[in-house]
């Protein structure tokens, strides 16, 4: 699928906004790829801040693949309702009818070998001409560019993708298979890959095998995705602990983010809450609190500290292992509240 990327950077832009353009152009995955040819097509950029809207929006967007005209989409009528009619019946169903009832119920274009669906909200645009640093590419876990003999220069792969664990809906990896033009990872070599922590390291240092990687890449995707049954603060609490466990490598990161609940956080931010639940722990009377006569953040630090807590480089979170016989527990009570 092909992308007019020239039609971008011939609008009027800022260096930074060419600059944030060519980095996410750089690094679309093979299903992006079509997601951005829809969604040019549906409205072509007139300024740089479009350009920039449809690349920061590309989520919004979904695909059917692969689905070349309506009969494909009636098939998915029937999967998408759960309906599951006998061969004879079908045989007799008119499945082009039915995509076109889908295709009204799900506006979208059909481009190249996919159907690509519009979104059903508002469409977002995140970019306002004067927020460029706030827009983060931050939907994925890791990147993978991948190279066939077909497709020499590589496609890339956006994980996790839900598909290749529980035989889904075609997702990332179907239509990077489909541009490699093979059947299977293990024969395409890898060209690059990213995860979204530098404190994974050098991915190419430590995988030979792309399917290893993509394993280990859609776990951690996953892993993010559950953020610890809806642990609040995950993401900066899972960096204190990788920054804690020192973690070089993508293994040690996915070992940080699985067993996260073997830490104790507090939010650097909430001193003042964890020193009032302290001094009432230590007897300190509610009027001599209120009265204001105690170092409320001093007393904290000292406090955390001497509990064995350290604070991250970021100075957002204390951080501890938990004890041996808290490890399966939920958070402290004194930290639950915070």
């Amino acid at each position: 699928m092909n992308v007019d990327y020239n039609a971008f950077f011939q609008l009027p832009h800022t260096k930074a906004e060419g600059d944030w353009m060519e980095e996410r152009l750089s690094t679309l995955s093979a299903k992006e790829t079509i997601l951005l040819a829809a969604a040019q097509q549906r409205h072509p950029p007139e300024t740089a801040r479009d350009a920039i809207n449809l690349l920061a929006s590309l989520q919004d967007y979904s695909i059917i693949f692969p689905a070349h005209e309506d009969e494909d989409l009636g098939k998915c009528y029937l999967a998408d309702a759960g309906i599951t009619l006998p061969a004879l019946v079908l045989a007799h169903t008119d499945m082009e009818a039915l995509g076109v009832a889908y295709e009204d119920a799900h506006p979208g274009l059909f481009i190249g070998n996919s159907y690509v669906m519009y979104p059903t909200a508002p469409e977002q645009k995140p970019y306002n001409g004067t927020n460029l640093e706030t827009l983060k590419d931050d939907g994925w876990s890791v990147m993978v560019k991948l190279s066939s003999s077909a497709k020499p220069e590589g496609v890339w792969l956006r994980l996790p993708d839900s598909n290749l664990v529980d035989d889904g809906a075609p997702d990332e990896s179907e239509v990077a298979l489909h541009e490699l033009g093979v059947d299977t990872f293990s024969r395409c070599k890898l060209l690059d890959a990213r995860c979204i922590f530098p404190e994974a390291g050098n991915l190419m240092e430590q995988y030979d095998d792309p399917v290893e990687l993509i394993i280990d890449g859609n776990n951690l995707g996953f892993l993010l995705d559950e953020q610890a049954q809806g642990m609040q603060e995950y993401v900066t609490k899972l960096v204190a602990a990788m920054e804690y466990e020192d973690c070089r490598t993508l293994k040690d990161v996915i070992g940080c983010a699985d067993g996260i609940r073997r830490y104790s956080f507090l939010m650097a931010d909430r001193l003042s809450e964890y020193a009032r639940s302290e001094l009432k722990k230590a007897g300190a009377p509610e009027m001599l609190i209120e009265a204001g006569l105690f170092d409320m953040v001093g007393f904290a630090r000292d406090s955390l500290e001497q509990n064995g807590y350290r604070l991250d480089r970021t100075g957002s979170v204390y951080i501890k292992p938990r004890e041996q016989e808290q490890r399966q527990e939920q958070d402290m009570p004194s930290m639950q509240q915070m």
